[in-house]
């Protein structure tokens, strides 16, 4: 009995961690990183493919024991010359198969309302499990009969040769599946973009077991046999694979080995993931495991969320080491503009009269999910043509501030920021880690502040984002959750009719629908005579792209995602020409300030952050993300392109300046009026910062710094103490890192650690 085991044992052990040395050899290749990542690379795979050889040679050891050697030889005999037993096992196959499809299609029918259309996914998935354990006995009761009709339907497949009607269906079917996964992969998903290989290379562990056990055991017997002491041999395998996670993934390892192996490698971004977040030895939520952003992960008061103390000899929060005493033994001080361009001035100060004045009016066109470097003005085309004509018409009449950074790479974050006029995290939410949380009344939004000088404040928009249950109970009111961003605060009026909830917001041409009542709404407010100020939202460009009538759709892959994005913003752009038409046939364009933004870019695949392709949004802060366009068309002002680097919370102070309305002195931002003469040194350079949040749906952090001049982006990713810096100028799409090589590093770096430990922890913005 004993060494019945031991045979199927030997084989299992054998097979699977020859493939399983295959599959980590190919990672290692592709991954490259020395000596360090060959060790890494091989205990994560050794870690999959030790219980997998393990179960296999338990299940190969009970079938030796009950039916005897070469029982799975015998089996596959009697396949081929029992035609009944075949017949009954291709119904099987077949009965399975039915089965099995019906608890995919319901389990993903269910999953979409347990799971993708809630907030609270974590709960969600657990309740799909429930209900998922209790579908499978039902289902298995179907089988039977199933079975029973499979046995006529059987009678169709052939028999090809040696090959009996189960095989020829195991092969037939896998082959069907292969080749439609290949022509997805290769022809509508653009495999060299997709990270689809990290998910596929651990499911082949099987599948390239099964090919060496054939190869061992079919023409390779002969020298499978000449090896002595085989038992020994696949013992010393195994010895080595389960000492390979503990010699591999031990200490800290090098830069460049957490680089191939989270970075480059097909499974380690997920496996280390997994593994970091099962090593929290102080249980603050941050890990030390291989490289993890925790510098002492034996004490709960130091990992990256933590506040630096200075002076105290201990780095709190993990980075730019420990912060030196202010002299004067205060905070460090947060500088502001002076009052009389509106902003960070005292809240009882009254404001000084505006040197340039924006008229009577402001509307605000926010353009949701809009890159800067797709708009004709920077020069872009599509198919010989710019896609933004209308706005490029804008452009030559107003201000463009060409390097205009957003300081969040999604809208629950970036939307609060630029409102607030402060950075993600000083933004007073009810909780900070959700996906979309709920601005409190404590801070000071635009509106409030234009209300205030005077302004009927009125929004426009249709979106799910901007439901408020408190103010209007009757919008959004079927929605399975209600959202409550409270992002309304100040307006007079808000008008965010018709709005969809968030799956199918993503496939829904609100934009129709908004101009058609803002139209509606310049003709009242012109009618009124009232000074306001409107807001109007317009998400097209946002995932899921829709196609539209009038355009031709070519391409396949990550281009089609592409075309189909800039195809959404040459639509977008007809409807902003509606706007702006409006204005002027009702009179107003002569005393409304117009400012055209967006609240952060989008990603096509050219990055990839914790070990997963950077599409769309909210995943990182590269400059695809935060470099956005920030436009104001003002009564009386010269056009110009201002190349100064500004930021999206400066866009509150400015509008309160052009009109002179109070600044909060909870504002971190500055005016830029200055800037609108476009004379070099008018605006004093500063940085512009951004940040990255954690959310139950992407739970990474991360700070970003564009540096005064516009030359360098220093992005540290805190999930995983990471430094990058760019050359923006030699390298606009940020593809080479050069933390490593540039002189000026350690000082750029830094500069954005005295920021973070100093200005934003203390509430200020510079």
């Amino acid at each position: 009995m004993f060494s019945s085991y031991r045979t199927g044992l030997v084989a299992a052990l054998g097979t699977v961690l020859g493939a399983g040395a295959i599959l980590a050899l190919v990672d290692v290749v592709h991954a490259g990183g020395g000596a360090g990542a060959i060790l890494a690379l091989g205990g994560l795979w050794a870690l999959l493919a030790v219980p997998l050889a393990i179960a296999t040679g338990v299940v190969l050891g009970a079938g030796t024991a009950t039916w005897g050697e070469g029982f799975l030889g015998r089996f596959f005999r009697r396949l081929r010359d029992d035609r009944d037993f075949d017949r009954s096992c291709a119904a099987a196959l077949i009965a399975a198969g039915v089965v099995g499809a019906v608890l995919a299609f319901g389990v993903s029918k269910l999953a979409m309302g347990f799971v993708a259309n809630v907030e609270r996914k974590p709960v969600g998935a657990q309740l799909l499990g429930v209900v998922t354990v209790g579908l499978v006995p039902i289902l298995a009761l179907l089988a039977l009969p199933i079975f029973r009709g499979a046995r006529y339907v059987a009678l169709v497949v052939p028999r090809v040769g040696p090959l009996a009607r189960s095989l020829v269906l195991v092969v037939g079917v896998a082959g069907l599946v292969a080749a439609a996964g290949a022509f997805v992969v290769f022809k509508r998903l653009d495999y060299q973009s997709l990270d689809l290989l990290g998910l596929i290379l651990p499911a082949l562990l099987p599948v390239v077991a099964i090919g060496v056990a054939v190869l061992a055991y079919g023409p390779l017997s002969g020298l499978r046999e000449r090896i002595p002491r085989r038992g020994g041999v696949a013992a010393g395998a195994a010895v080595v694979a389960m000492a390979l996670p503990f010699i591999g993934l031990r200490g800290r390892p090098s830069e460049a080995t957490v680089v191939a192996v989270t970075e480059r490698s097909f499974v380690g971004p997920r496996m280390i993931a997994a593994l970091r977040s099962h090593s929290d030895h102080d249980g603050d939520g941050y890990s030390a495991f291989f490289g993890g952003p925790d510098c002492d992960d034996e004490n709960v008061d130091v990992h990256p969320g933590a506040r630096e103390i200075p002076g105290d000899g201990i780095d709190n929060n993990c980075v730019g080491g420990d912060a030196p005493i202010d002299p004067n033994d205060k905070p460090t001080p947060v500088e502001r503009p002076d009052p009389g361009v509106g902003s960070g001035s005292s809240a009882l100060a009254a404001p000084a009269p505006p040197s340039v004045r924006g008229g009577d009016n402001v509307l605000v066109i926010f353009v949701d999910t809009l890159r800067f470097d797709h708009l004709g003005v920077t020069g872009y085309q599509r198919a010989g043509a710019s896609l933004t004509p209308r706005l490029d018409a804008f452009a030559k009449q107003a201000v463009v501030f060409e390097r205009a950074f957003a300081q969040a790479p999604n809208t629950p974050r970036s939307v609060p920021s630029f409102l607030s006029s402060r950075y993600p995290s000083q933004v007073k939410f009810d909780k900070v880690f959700q996906n979309y949380p709920s601005i409190l009344d404590a801070n000071d939004l635009l509106f409030e502040a234009l209300h205030d000088a005077g302004l009927h404040t009125v929004g426009e928009s249709s979106h799910f984002y901007f439901c408020d249950r408190v103010r209007y109970p009757d919008v959004c009111a079927d929605f399975p959750k209600r959202m409550h961003s409270n992002a309304l605060q100040g307006a007079d009026e808000w008008d965010n009719g018709e709005a969809t909830d968030i799956p199918p917001s993503n496939h829904d041409s609100a934009g129709p629908r908004i101009v058609k009542k803002t139209l509606a709404k310049l003709d009242e407010l012109a009618a009124s005579k009232k000074k306001f100020a409107l807001l109007v939202h317009l998400f097209e460009p946002h995932s899921t792209y829709m196609e539209h009538p009038g355009y031709k759709y070519v391409e396949h892959g990550t281009a089609s995602l592409v075309e189909k994005y800039d195809y959404e913003i040459a639509f977008e752009d007809n409807l902003i020409g509606q706007v702006l038409d409006q204005l002027d046939k009702s009179g107003l364009a002569a005393t409304t300030t117009v400012v055209v933004m967006a609240d952060h870019g989008e990603a096509f695949g050219v990055h990839s952050v914790y070990g997963q392709a950077d599409f769309f949004h909210g995943d990182s802060l590269y400059a695809e993300l935060t470099h956005v366009p920030l436009m104001f068309r003002v009564p009386g002002v010269k056009p110009c392109r201002a190349d100064d680097v500004v930021q999206l919370l400066d866009m509150a102070p400015t509008i309160a300046a052009l009109f002179g309305a109070k600044a909060p002195a909870s504002w971190t931002g500055r005016s830029l009026v200055p800037a609108f003469a476009c004379t070099p040194g008018a605006l004093p350079p500063q940085p512009a910062f951004s940040e990255l949040l954690p959310a139950p749906e992407w739970d990474h952090e991360a700070k970003a710094m564009v540096t005064a001049d516009g030359k360098r982006h220093v992005y540290y990713r805190t999930s995983d103490s990471k430094w990058e810096i760019y050359d923006l100028v030699a390298d606009p799409e940020e593809k080479k890192n050069i933390a490593d090589s540039d002189p000026a590093a350690k000082d750029l770096e830094q500069k954005l650690a005295q920021w973070i430990e100093g200005p934003l922890a203390a509430g200020g913005g510079k």
